[in-house]
């Protein structure tokens, strides 16, 4: 059966193994007093190898990256729509809650993703924020692929042309490459490529990072339909397997407070919608009888969220949530990502490890009471119920020499 799989392995260069082995640390706290005196703190003074430094905060308007890992294979064009029509939802949540947010987004095709790790918006930006007008219509256009809508109509008009043995076809496989993003869909891959290599510096340092990986295929599908000793047999490699991901963010980001939920197929019932039809409703098979374009479900995702991680309460939970791609309506799904998101916006990511206990005070000039909030290393974070509360965080680092 030949259904959303490459029909040859993609040979991908050590250097992307090397960029996400052996990528820099970027979220550690820094050092460098020009990267700590930026326009986020005041009273930002440097002397005899120390910086004392104020941070204004308001409790649950921290900030957060929001990275969208989009499988844009053919298919997906009905569940790109349900992202679209619910994004409007999820940022006016961040929004009434005053969330510092960047969202940015990039497929699960990494031939391309190589190339341009970040998908180009329509504002001319890699990413949105919360201060870009039209943010809403700019994600939606990036989030519906017209590569995606391209190979769904090549593949249909084949189908009605030749029938279910339009794949044998001279034009089907002279065409297909041209016509399609690569159905050997490696969102897990795309993730530590774009993850590790901080595309267009839109990871901050002092943002928690959220990653929503979307798509109706597991990773390397196509493994499950062939046998080992097939030539066209797609064998996970490190980087697409879910431990490798975590490993690595843990590894290299240990300061990163971060998240992971994926919008999957969960089941086998989900698994049988995964089809494409054409506009007589007609699913579109192959000469066996059995659907060209099929789905799996997302275990190397589910992987990923079902890590073991500890909420910024310190309490342990899973990395992320695990939702349903065959849900009709997604609106719930971005009131369970949007809330997630909320939760640790209670948490302020300091400049650096202070040298002293923070003095942190409302801004009225009282103290916080700290039965209020923990300090952990270069973090605070406010008991629930203290959301709106405005702040002054107060500290002092050392950035002499070590």
């Amino acid at each position: 059966m030949v259904n959303k799989m490459v029909f040859s392995q993609f040979v991908i260069g050590t250097i992307l193994g090397a960029v996400i082995a052996c990528s820099p640390t970027k979220f550690n706290p820094t050092t460098q007093t020009a990267e700590i005196c930026d326009s986020s703190v005041t009273n930002c003074v440097v002397q005899q190898g120390f910086v004392d430094l104020t941070q204004n905060f308001e409790v649950g308007a921290g900030k957060v990256d929001i990275l969208f890992v989009t499988d844009n294979s053919a298919s997906m064009s009905p569940i790109h729509q349900k992202i679209a029509q619910k994004f409007s939802g999820f940022v006016q949540t961040l929004d009434a809650r005053k969330i510092d947010y960047r969202v940015a987004v990039t497929t699960t095709d990494l031939v391309k993703v190589q190339s341009k790790n970040l998908i180009s918006l329509g504002n001319g930006k890699s990413y949105l924020s919360n201060t870009d007008s039209n943010r809403v219509n700019v994600f939606n256009a990036a989030i519906q692929r017209t590569e995606t809508l391209d190979c769904e109509d090549f593949i249909v008009a084949m189908f009605n042309t030749f029938g279910p043995s339009f794949q044998s076809s001279a034009q089907y496989s002279a065409s297909y490459y041209t016509k399609c993003p690569s159905p050997d869909t490696r969102g897990i891959y795309t993730a530590n490529l774009v993850v590790a290599a901080n595309s267009d510096a839109f990871i901050r340092a002092d943002a928690n990072l959220s990653v929503i990986a979307i798509t109706n295929d597991e990773v390397r599908q196509g493994r499950f339909n062939l046998p080992t000793s097939d030539s066209r047999y797609l064998p996970l490699e490190d980087a697409d397997k879910a431990a490798t991901l975590v490993s690595m963010i843990s590894a290299n980001y240990p300061n990163k407070y971060w998240d992971f939920n994926s919008i999957i197929v969960k089941d086998a019932t989900c698994q049988a919608q995964q089809t494409l039809s054409n506009a007589q409703g007609t699913v579109v098979t192959n000469q066996f009888g059995t659907a060209a374009i099929s789905g799996g479900i997302g275990y190397e995702y589910a992987g990923v969220s079902n890590s073991a991680a500890k909420d910024i309460d310190n309490n342990p939970r899973p990395r992320g949530k695990i939702l349903d791609i065959c849900q009709a309506d997604y609106a719930q799904h971005f009131t369970d990502m949007a809330t997630q998101i909320s939760d640790a916006s209670r948490m302020i990511n300091l400049k650096c490890i202070p040298y002293n206990v923070p003095l942190i005070k409302y801004q009225n000039g009282t103290d916080v009471s700290t039965s209020l909030y923990t300090v952990n290393s270069d973090k605070i974070t406010f008991k629930r119920g203290t959301e709106g509360q405005k702040i002054t965080v107060s500290y002092k680092c050392y950035t002499g020499p070590k």
